[in-house]
């Protein structure tokens, strides 16, 4: 595995398109605490930052699908860099324009509505990149390194607001909007790609079973990360909970690393999501005590990365070049609605049960996933002998 890394670094091109991507996207790991810690801040309401905060959930679940298929009109170029322009614009006006929650709220709309489909351009680069021998690899270090973002987001969203005030963050979120897009189009690998037009309906590309499972395992596994995250809040309080969630992303980023590129065969995927439930049931022993639970998250977070590199794998080695940016954005949207339902589902666990009981959402969706990936098997390449689609993109052969 680690030859197969070292190979990958020496791929032209592939170091600075990573790079930049991880970038562009980093905002996003500041965009929910930052826009709730400010708007709270503004308007001295959470019910009025949540709303906001789902505007934005519900536009970018929106725009995902719709964006990433644009690409394959007008080029990569030519709508990263406008929408990036357009999302970082609202996310100012959030920061400045604190007159009336209603506009703040259609801000956050908005941010959702023109959010830069980054991940899905990324993605459908990834294999012009590398020999298609090592797109497994690619796909593993791609959810290895999003790990970064959620690690490092939230804490420097926190100190930001801490150390001079809540609008910093959110202002440093559209700077790097757009530095960042603009840094990842600028590379020749990106801006050259030419993505076939899609000869499908919007949403036709649902139709492929492979696509269909993979936004419903999405779903699921995104969905359990809210009972893991409010559950942790609800049962150890906020003081406690933040480093207790940031070894499920420790465990994440390691896993990626040593089981990343272990996902041959078509129960890999079944393998992944094994590990993971393993972690939620063995909160179970100890619910209360925050070391115990820390054991508990860092065993599930190991098969985070693998399991959503393996997600992002299948789609590139079986989706045509063509209708590749629109799954992948409509994997996102699942993804999105999924953290949107278990975070409501936890919600109402905490208030019609006990704290403890909002962890049982990270098991029931965990394990849903897993059951999903099990009734898939048909359908789920071997990644380790399935041929890439590359329609008319140059691809490196060996």
């Amino acid at each position: 595995m680690a030859n197969n890394y070292r190979e990958l670094f020496k791929s032209p091109g592939f170091i600075r398109v990573v790079t930049t991507q991880l970038l562009a996207r980093f905002p996003f790991g500041m965009m929910s605490l930052g826009l709730v810690m400010h708007i709270q801040h503004v308007y001295n309401s959470y019910a009025i930052a949540g709303f906001a905060l789902g505007a934005e959930t519900i536009g970018a679940a929106i725009s995902g699908p719709l964006l990433g298929r644009r690409m394959g009109v007008v080029g990569v170029r030519k709508v990263v860099l406008p929408f990036s322009i357009l999302s970082a614009i609202a996310i100012f006006g959030i920061a400045f324009i604190t007159i009336n929650p209603l506009i703040t709220i259609a801000l956050s709309a908005s941010v959702g509505l023109t959010s830069p489909p980054i991940q899905s351009a990324a993605r459908t680069v990834y294999p012009t990149l590398v020999k298609k021998k090592l797109l497994s690899s690619v796909y593993a270090l791609d959810a290895t390194s999003q790990e970064l973002i959620w690690v490092i987001g939230p804490v420097l969203a926190t100190v930001l607001a801490a150390q001079i005030n809540t609008a910093m963050p959110v202002i440093l979120m559209g700077a790097l909007q757009i530095v960042g897009a603009w840094l990842f189009v600028a590379n020749k690998e990106v801006a050259n790609i030419k993505i076939p037009k899609s000869n499908r309906k919007i949403g036709g590309v649902l139709k492929n079973k492979v696509v269909f499972a993979n936004l419903i395992l999405g779903l699921l596994l995104i969905g359990s990360f809210s009972g893991v995250e409010v559950g942790t809040v609800a049962v150890l309080g906020k003081n406690v909970a933040g480093p207790v969630i940031a070894l499920f992303s420790v465990g994440s980023i390691i896993g990626g690393l040593l089981l990343g590129n272990r996902n041959k065969g078509k129960w890999a995927l079944t393998r992944f999501l094994s590990l993971i439930c393993l972690g939620y049931l063995l909160v179970f022993i100890n619910p209360t005590d925050p070391i115990w639970m820390s054991v508990a998250w860092f065993i599930a977070g190991l098969g985070i990365a693998p399991v959503l590199g393996t997600l992002g794998a299948i789609i590139g080695v079986t989706v045509k070049t063509a209708d590749a940016p629109e799954a992948y954005g409509w994997v996102g949207t699942g993804q999105l609605m999924g953290y949107s339902a278990g975070a409501a589902l936890a919600g109402i666990a905490i208030d019609t049960v006990s704290p403890t009981a909002s962890l049982l959402i990270a098991i029931v969706f965990g394990l849903g996933a897993t059951l999903v990936a099990v009734m898939s098997l048909g359908i789920t390449p071997d990644l380790g002998k399935q041929p890439t689609d590359t329609q008319s993109l140059p691809i490196i052969e060996e």
